[in-house]
């Protein structure tokens, strides 16, 4: 990526000298899409494989119309593709093939107003898209399968065809293969037709359109539950025969996702059912191919290895994807965001309904995290077609949350995306289509979010402090971050401030100049005191210093001071506390972030200094993120108190605390050994396989009784337990 360097510091230097108001980007190859010059309305392709050699032999034909005034050729993208012949409009055609794919030469030549078509036979023995997995194992280990994968533009490996997200069509498959075996791809399955020579032929048609890297097939051995969403939708749910035990624990709560995004999002599931198949040797997580998702095997899991690591959150995220991504599709590779972001945050939106606040609050809070070690690597925006999987998935989703925090809360934002999704329903999308669709809604002008959270990138830094005055606390914050015309807002004169809320400070009013690379954000304040009061207020921080004010007129002593409540602004912050603002704020605060972030802020403290407040708040505390982080700075603690903190949480109910033990002690104290050996029959899979590492180090004479209590222990799909006998016998 080149990224202006030079020019940019010509510019700059210019803009000082002159004081002109300038604003600066990162060039993306990929912004633009890609010229073509026929639109592609279907494509209806035909299939057979000789799967022991990875052969397709395949006929598609494709049906499009012209976009230019004249099309006297038109390419394919088919690369290795074995082109046979070609026919256009039912007439031989020229082609010439290239090592990127095919140039078909239309005589004469296409003109406006028409509907033409194309034949094409073929043969491929594709190395990406399609993937012919076990048909040569000697040893019969592997079951026998085949599956695609087309994103990003793998699809053309397999099948002659326009291969980008930027044009959209129906789609039908049709498939011969052996009668043992079931196919899948996207859309309406026909009744499959028997042959006389032992095979089947499968089709499916898709009634509205979609891109082209969501064309998918997958076939292999497999049995299917069949069942429906409450609202109706058809689900089919595939799996391997002999793994029926594993099917409630893997599917749970699909459902419930469905009939959940549907309420969320306000808008029907777009498409005629919904599938999901699993595959082995996938080389992702999984995929959101239109109708028919296809995930790795090692999803599948059973009742027991649930408890290390389930399907739900994945299950989520491609299921929102059939309205992100499948419904509306980015427009090019810069706006991929716009997929990945929303199947992420729609995920912690149905697992914070699931499984709670603190959750959703940790997965915004792993988001921060994740954005702030990303930004020392590279200083690409969320709007970027390099700026990397951190960015468009755990970034994007976090700025989903600002959005919708800024634009009026829930019910704002709903209105706002369901109007995006209904607008451009079926169609491509880019960053600018959601801007608009808030304004067309909501009538915000949120130019000033999109020009700091997804056209540009950087994170705000903020050193807060403040004094106890005579009548009020003041407290100052000051943006620390480096300022730069690629980060934040460009530079300001004055302008308006508006939102939906009802609050004071979003009603309309003047903001004065800001320098380039100054974040603008409204953030809560909240003061508590020592009698159990507390006093709060909101300020849009947009300078580079903000002082804010809280009435105290009867000079109350103050117990605590957050910054930020329950993060809903991503960013960095300094701000120092004393150890007994930490303790309360850890012990008192409503949100589980701000328990944590207080707990973390005790980490550079010595431990007589911290030790007391901790175990009060272990004992007090219910979620693990919190419980581990205090194990982790007590692990190397031999007080009593620290290790009756060990004992309770070798017992704790949540496999996380109950690991967090093995992970972080490394000298195990003698009171609490008996209590380890019993870890050998836990739940966990993941917790039998640390604690055989643990027993190991801390008395391997024993290490022949603790292998007979876990023979037989096979552990989650990697088989992690079993790995780890075989390993220490």
């Amino acid at each position: 990526m080149k990224n202006l360097a030079t020019a940019l510091l010509l510019i700059c230097a210019t803009a000082l000298t002159a004081q002109d108001k300038t604003r600066s980007y990162f060039v993306d190859p990929q912004w633009a899409p890609r010229e073509h010059n026929v639109d592609f309305q279907h494509m209806k392709l035909e299939l057979s494989f000789v799967p022991e050699q990875g052969l397709v032999k395949g006929k598609v034909t494709h049906t499009f119309a012209p976009l230019m005034p004249t099309v006297d050729s038109i390419f394919l993208d088919a690369p290795d593709i074995k082109i046979k012949d070609v026919m256009v409009n039912n007439k031989p055609a020229k082609f010439r093939i290239s090592t990127e794919g095919v140039t078909v030469f239309t005589s004469p030549a296409l003109i406006w107003g028409t509907k033409d078509s194309m034949v094409i036979n073929y043969e491929a023995t594709p190395k990406k898209g399609l993937y012919f997995v076990g048909w040569n194992d000697p040893k019969g280990m592997c079951r026998k399968q085949i599956w695609s994968q087309g994103q990003g533009i793998d699809n053309r490996h397999w099948i002659p065809m326009y291969d980008e997200m930027n044009d959209k069509m129906t789609t039908e498959l049709i498939v011969t293969f052996n009668k043992d075996y079931k196919v899948l791809s996207n859309g309406t399955q026909f009744a499959p037709k028997e042959n006389k020579d032992g095979t089947k032929t499968w089709r499916y048609k898709m009634k509205n359109p979609h891109a082209p890297y969501l064309v998918m097939l997958g076939i292999g051995i497999y049995d299917i539950k069949q069942t429906k969403s409450k609202g109706g939708v058809p689900m089919n749910l595939y799996y391997y025969p002999d793994w029926l035990s594993r099917v409630d624990a893997t599917y749970k709560y699909s459902e419930e996702i469905m009939d959940f995004f549907e309420s969320e999002i306000g808008v029907k599931y777009g498409w005629e059912s919904y599938s999901q198949i699993p595959v082995q040797e996938f080389m992702y997580g999984a995929m959101e191919n239109t109708t028919a998702t296809v995930f790795g095997d090692f999803l599948f899991v059973d009742d027991r290895s649930y408890n290390d690591r389930f399907y739900v959150g994945v299950n989520a995220h491609e299921l929102a994807h059939q309205w992100f991504g499948d419904l509306i599709t980015a427009r090019s590779d810069a706006h991929h965001w716009l997929q990945e972001s929303f199947a992420t945050y729609y995920d912690w939106l149905f697992e914070k309904k699931q499984f709670g606040d603190d959750v959703f609050d940790m997965f915004r809070r792993g988001a921060q995290n994740s954005a702030i070690e990303e930004l020392k690597k590279n200083k690409y925006p969320v709007a970027h077609s390099e700026s990397g999987s951190t960015r468009h998935y755990q970034q994007g989703a976090m700025v989903l949350n600002m959005l919708k925090y800024v634009s009026g809360g829930r019910d704002a934002y709903n209105k706002a995306i369901k109007y995006y999704l209904e607008k451009h329903k079926y169609q491509n999308v880019d960053s600018d289509n959601l801007l608009y669709a808030f304004h067309e809604t909501l009538g915000l002008s949120l130019n000033w979010f999109w020009e700091q959270w997804v056209y540009k990138n950087g994170l705000p830094k903020y050193k807060v402090n403040y004094t106890k005055q005579q009548g009020f606390t003041e407290i100052t914050v000051v943006q620390v971050q480096p300022l730069s015309n690629l980060t934040g807002n460009h530079e300001l004169g004055e302008s308006a401030v508006n939102s939906v809320s009802q609050d004071p400070f979003v009603q309309k009013k003047k903001s004065s100049y800001s320098a380039a690379g100054l974040f603008k954000m409204p953030i809560w304040f909240e003061v508590y005191y020592k009698d159990g009061t507390s006093e709060k207020k909101q300020q849009w921080i947009e300078k580079q210093t903000e002082t804010v004010k809280i009435p105290n007129p009867s000079g109350k002593e103050i117990d605590y001071i957050i910054f930020d409540p329950n993060n809903m602004v991503m960013k960095e912050v300094d701000f120092e506390k004393t150890i007994d603002m930490l303790q309360s704020q850890a012990l008192k605060a409503q949100y589980l972030l701000d328990r944590l972030d207080a707990v973390i802020a005790m980490r550079g403290m010595p431990l007589e200094k911290k030790r007391d407040a901790l175990v009060k708040v272990f004992n007090k505390e219910t979620y693990h993120a919190i419980k581990t982080e205090i194990i982790m700075q007590l692990a190397d603690d031999k007080n009593a108190a620290a290790v009756a903190v060990f004992k309770s949480a070798i017992k704790d109910k949540d496999a996380n605390v109950r690991k967090s033990v093995l992970q972080n002690i490394k000298n195990i104290p003698a009171e609490i050994f008996a209590e380890i050996e019993v870890l050998l029959k836990d739940a966990s899979y993941d917790v039998v396989a640390l604690t055989l590492d643990v027993l190991y180090m801390a008395n391997p004479a024993k290490m022949k009784d603790y292998l007979e209590t876990t023979k037989g222990v096979i552990g989650t799909s990697g088989r992690n337990v079993e790995v780890k006998w075989l390993e220490y016998s």
